[in-house]
């Protein structure tokens, strides 16, 4: 699934309103309208997408609107939590507030407010691929059932559509899937009867895509020229609703469709058009949704949408280049491309950290208010009842085990910190520039000479490097099959870098079953780069890095082993030269295992053995790892 890129839209005047309000409900010490004047603080953050703020407010107002039963208030604030964590992809938490939403509607008997929780519900599901897709069907029929009972004929037009989307990811069967013109084609009728020319297009969008080759059916239901004659109506059908981002996003399917049938001119016209309406100033159009849904809602969604249609318009570009034999465009297509994934995926996870640093925020805000109100009825019961020794005793074991606790969960979020701090110094060790700018050039000079063949190996070896070290970057542990694969294509594209400097070898015990095996990622990668960068750099003639895999008992042993100049001679040259690459890997790993043995019971083991030969002179290095064995 595609991940998310938001931009801020202020509203100042709005938050400042919701801040006034909030002052003059706190000096009426009235809980409740306090909590509904945060809700208006939330939903003032909320339009300008500050999301943390607004969810420190949203989470201080839900725990009072709760208690007082305060139903269709609590119901529009899990609503706004579901959209939230929608937008940063957190799936389970979006689906569990939309799902109290509906609860609180329910009780609040206000069963006019469902149908925008149906729609976002049904969107989260299908976007975020939560469950089968009958779990997003069930709300998009819930949409479509509510909005036959409505006068607005724009509401049930955009079910129809909703639910016909829907269907375009059905694998199991070709008659299931061919609802998809069915509801369709009558989503359609009622789109032409209203003139939405916007939700036309989107209807002719999903018509061609029953007939793409992106249908998971396509080898039974696909027909391109099918395909191109519907997404022309539905780009004739944009273009009256002027709507930018729909013709970007046509332009591209078509471009893709042009490039499968060798129209590269064709092809190349339709992109540059893609790439002119993407750089447009953003306009959203309530046209395509009924007044009666969340339309700052679908406004982000649509922002989403440019984000993703941006992405594949670079995608488009790199297959069009390599098609047409142009090496050089499709290098920098794919670093547009992959720039392009990498700033939505950046901005995606910032938005998830900043998220749970803000739930820890408003936990601790809660705990201290509960704090303070223990306090107050503690000195109440101290001015009612006699001050005896067992009050005084046990209030004070109250306050200290309140301490303790904060004291704790202070401890525990500056490890988690001090944790992402040390994966981001790794990740930026590995993605060491220097490397990254050499590998590019190399490629560069097998295009330049006509190399396409090893250009397009090289090119493939160096996008999977990229993209497992940043997949690895996230996780705590990875399986050795993966990571036996990362040092792989690292060592592939540093052996074209240094051209008949150096050999390797990777040996795996026979006994390791790597797809079942886990350990930490990227441990011995920095130590490989110092290998290379100090030991075998400085020979005269050409070196030899080995890799190995052991398993000891209940110990997976890993062994870095080159046969370079060593460590206190690589130093020695260094400093005559003014040579100035210093390596990070030793501190970064130590104070990496440090983290990881706090978890551990069995520690991860590390040790560095400076290798000599028969006459006690310098021969190498050898790095030795033991980590517990651990069992996907």
């Amino acid at each position: 699934m595609r991940k998310f890129l938001i931009v801020s839209l202020i509203l100042i005047p709005s938050l400042m309103s919701a801040n006034k309000g909030l002052r003059l409900a706190k000096g009426q010490e009235n809980s409740v309208n306090i909590a509904l004047e945060k809700v208006n603080v939330g939903n003032a953050y909320y339009n300008k997408l500050d999301f943390k703020n607004a969810l420190l407010a949203y989470l201080s107002a839900l725990k009072i609107l709760e208690d007082n039963k305060i139903f269709k208030a609590s119901a529009e604030v899990c609503l706004q939590l579901g959209n939230i964590n929608f937008f940063i992809m957190r799936s389970d938490k979006a689906i569990s507030y939309y799902h109290k939403a509906i609860s609180y509607y329910q009780a609040a008997g206000d069963e006019t407010s469902l149908p925008i929780v149906y729609d976002a519900m049904g969107l989260s599901m299908f976007f975020l691929r939560y469950g089968p897709i009958d779990s997003a069907l069930i709300y998009g029929n819930k949409l479509l059932n509510y909005s036959r009972t409505f006068p607005d004929r724009s509401l049930e037009a955009y079910a129809l559509m909703v639910v016909g989307m829907y269907y375009l990811d059905e694998t199991r069967s070709v008659s299931r899937k061919q609802k998809v013109l069915t509801y369709s084609d009558s989503a359609l009728n009622r789109a032409v009867e209203l003139h939405n020319n916007e939700l036309i297009s989107i209807i002719y969008s999903n018509f061609a895509g029953f007939y793409d080759r992106t249908s998971p059916l396509f080898e039974l239901t696909g027909n391109l020229s099918f395909s191109r004659h519907y997404y022309d109506k539905a780009y004739h059908a944009a273009k009256q609703a002027a709507s930018s981002y729909l013709q970007a996003r046509i332009l591209n399917y078509l471009a893709a469709i042009d490039i499968e049938e060798g129209k590269y001119d064709m092809a190349e016209n339709r992109l540059e058009l893609s790439e002119t309406k993407l750089n447009e100033p953003f306009q959203f159009s309530e046209n395509s949704i009924p007044f009666t849904l969340n339309s700052q809602f679908h406004k982000i969604f649509q922002y989403f949408l440019i984000q993703l249609q941006r992405t594949d318009m670079y995608e488009a570009r790199f297959k069009l280049a390599m098609a047409k034999g142009e090496f050089r465009k499709a290098v920098d297509y794919l670093q547009f491309y992959h720039r392009s994934q990498d700033t939505i995926t950046a901005s995606h996870q910032g938005r998830q950290l900043e998220l749970l640093m803000a739930e820890d925020e408003a936990y601790k805000q809660d705990q201290k208010i509960r704090t303070l109100a223990q306090a107050n009825e503690l000195n109440n019961l101290r001015l009612s009842q006699s001050r005896t020794r067992f009050i005084v005793t046990g209030t004070g074991i109250a306050l200290v085990s309140i301490i303790l606790l904060l004291f704790l969960q202070r401890r525990k979020l500056r490890a988690e910190q001090q944790s992402i701090a040390t994966e981001q110094r790794l990740l930026r060790a590995q993605m060491n520039p220097h490397f990254i700018f050499n590998s590019l050039a190399s490629i560069q000079n097998f295009v330049i000479n006509e190399e396409s063949g090893k250009a397009s190996i090289y090119l493939s070896r160096f996008s999977q490097l990229v993209r497992n070290i940043l997949d690895n970057s996230t996780e705590e542990y990875v399986t050795l099959e993966k990571e036996i694969s990362t040092i792989e294509n690292y060592l592939v594209l540093q052996k074209v870098r240094y051209a008949g400097k150096f050999d390797y070898k990777i040996a795996v015990d026979e006994t390791l079953r790597t797809e079942d095996l886990l350990i930490p990622p990227m441990l011995a990668q920095p130590f490989i780069e110092n290998a290379i960068e100090h030991g075998i750099r400085h020979k005269s003639t050409s070196g030899q890095i080995e890799v190995r895999f052991q398993q000891k008992g209940g110990i997976i042993r890993v062994e870095v082993e080159d046969n370079g100049v060593g460590r206190e001679k690589a130093l020695e040259i260094e400093s005559k030269h003014n040579i100035r690459h210093r390596s990070m890997a030793i501190s970064i790993t130590r104070d990496r295992l440090d983290l990881l043995n706090k978890k551990l019971k069995n520690k991860i083991r590390m040790n560095i053995v400076d290798l000599k030969d028969a006459d006690g002179q310098a021969c190498g290095t050898r790095v030795e790892f033991g980590i517990p064995l651990v069992k996907n």
